[in-house]
């Protein structure tokens, strides 16, 4: 690849990458955030549950609103990032060929209208959903192990 393309070949999807990770970050805290709030405003905390299942429920909920809301930008990365493979692709149906992020906007409104900005949303929300669940999952289990040991500590 380098060879043939030169060393930007390795920056192909950056730009879409970089613009599309703040927002889907932010959003994945803040839809946790809120998700959590409306699960105890429709189900109380009783103060006998760990609340481990509300986490994983409004990471899974958080994962795959953020992933919905940005996932034009992850379809722009993955598609600049398989540019050049045409040859290998071509067995797969259309091939298609970009000259750039602008350029790749463009076409997809063109040739498949706005729902061509979602394709392949599905298993994405799939993997979103789980791996975001998981995240919020653990990271408050160990932010409440850490905070009972610290409490022990005193």
């Amino acid at each position: 690849m380098y060879k043939t393309e030169g060393p930007f070949v390795f920056y192909k999807g950056l730009t879409p990458t970089v613009i599309a990770i703040f927002p889907y970050a932010g959003l994945q805290f803040s839809c946790y955030r809120s998700l959590k709030r409306a699960y105890d405003w429709l189900i109380p905390p009783d103060g006998k549950q760990t609340g481990n299942l509300k986490n994983l429920l409004c990471g899974c909920g958080s994962g795959v609103i953020s992933k919905t809301l940005t996932y034009p930008l992850d379809l722009f990365k993955k598609r600049l990032q398989v540019g050049g493979f045409e040859h290998a692709r071509s067995a797969f149906g259309q091939v298609r060929s970009y000259r750039g992020l602008l350029d790749l906007i463009q076409q997809v409104l063109q040739e498949e209208g706005t729902r061509g900005f979602f394709k392949g949303l599905t298993p994405s929300l799939m993997k979103a959903a789980l791996s975001t669940g998981f995240m919020f999952f653990w990271y408050e289990l160990f932010c409440n192990l850490f905070h009972c040991i610290r409490r022990e500590d005193r």
